[in-house]
């Protein structure tokens, strides 16, 4: 019945309220199915899009410390970072948007809606940002410090198979669950500073208590999500196909007539299965944050 509930409300603040999938693009910019990235990409630390810019921007900052780069490189780099650091505002701050229309929706109209989801999203990007860069840091401390010296030690050095089963079990059963549930407390700690108004530390220390209480129903949650989003994604590329295919056929026949003919509809089709893309993209970028952030509230709820 709380799925149930959570998933109902979820999509009917959506479609109420269309302006989400604004948010909905750029907050998909961060990504969904984390913990199938993390259980997928063990030996790597750019797993996501926040710890990918940091690694990119210490790669930069490292280049102008180190390296005596001409003024056309120097300007490439800051242009990049410029951009990259736009980009990454914007983000953080669809997200903090989406969780709080959340609170906000079901009392104002959708002009204050939106323009009050704009202003907690800026004001908490900076919190929201720390919550993502500590599990970022954490992740990369525990990959690059413990996992990967394991993998390489494996792979190197023959120890035996009942030493090499009780490694193996170490790593895969205690310290990859370990990056799995820092996920879930990002998740929570960002509902945390936008809902309930928490301070970075504290609304991690919360979001991993209220992890550790309920977290059967949060990997039931998750799990179910990602039964949604690859379901989502095979009719997203059905959708897809039937924008593009028709008039990819339609073109290559008018090629025989009139080359011109066949490069204006190819552009047209190619145009058109962007634009569902970026919708089906937009749609669920909305709907997936917001699942996560009513399922916070009840689990925070009286009783």
């Amino acid at each position: 019945m709380v799925y149930k509930k959570v998933y109902y409300n979820s999509w009917q603040l959506v479609k109420k309220n269309s302006y989400l999938i604004i948010f909905g693009l750029f907050a998909s910019v961060l990504g969904f199915m984390q913990e199938i990235k993390i259980l997928t990409n063990l030996n790597k630390v750019d797993t996501d899009f926040i710890t990918t810019n940091i690694i990119h921007w210490t790669s930069i900052l490292t280049k102008f410390a180190t390296q005596n780069l001409s003024w056309q490189a120097f300007v490439a780099y800051m242009l990049f970072f410029l951009v990259a650091a736009l980009i990454l505002v914007i983000t953080i701050s669809s997200q903090g948007a989406l969780i709080y229309s959340v609170k906000d929706g079901k009392k104002n109209k959708k002009k204050a809606l939106f323009k009050n989801s704009i202003q907690v999203g800026v004001e908490k990007f900076w919190p929201l940002l720390g919550m993502h860069v500590l599990n970022s840091l954490v992740s990369v401390f525990f990959i690059v410090v413990v996992i990967e010296p394991i993998i390489y030690f494996l792979a190197a050095n023959y120890i035996g198979d009942l030493l090499y089963l009780l490694i193996s079990v170490v790593t895969f059963f205690l310290l990859l669950p370990l990056a799995v549930m820092l996920s879930f407390v990002t998740r929570y700690g960002a509902a945390y500073i936008v809902l309930k108004n928490q301070k970075l530390i504290d609304a991690f220390i919360n979001a991993w208590t209220l992890f550790k209480i309920n977290w059967i129903v949060t990997v039931e949650n998750a799990l179910l999500l990602i039964l949604f989003t690859l379901i989502y994604g095979l009719v997203l590329s059905g959708a897809i196909a039937v924008a593009l295919v028709p008039l990819l056929l339609l073109s290559i026949l008018l090629s025989f007539i009139n080359p011109i003919a066949f490069f204006i509809i190819f552009a047209i089709g190619v145009i058109a299965a962007i634009v569902v893309l970026l919708i089906g993209t937009s749609l669920y970028g909305a709907y997936y944050n917001i699942i996560w952030a009513n399922f916070f509230l009840e689990l925070t709820a009286r009783g």
